[in-house]
């Protein structure tokens, strides 16, 4: 039986093309590789979740991330 905190796990985790479709307005696939490629340097690898050779991120940690970036740029 999935608990509910199980579920919102899962639901928080998503593929990078998936991010970048439903975010196209600000963001894109390339971009987020970009962001991936430099992770382990930037803090982006919190976000990241890899099972087996795919790559999931957490698009809650993903937007705390991004967020922070923001306020460092100020």
């Amino acid at each position: 039986m999935e608990t509910q905190a199980n579920a919102n796990v899962l639901d928080d985790l998503t593929t990078i093309e998936d991010l970048a479709e439903n975010h196209s307005r600000i963001l894109s696939e390339s971009t987020i590789r970009w962001q991936l490629r430099f992770r382990d340097r930037n803090g982006l690898d919190s976000c990241v979740v890899t099972v087996g050779k795919k790559m999931l991120i957490s698009k809650s940690r993903y937007e705390a991330w991004l967020t922070r970036q923001i306020g460092a740029t100020k």
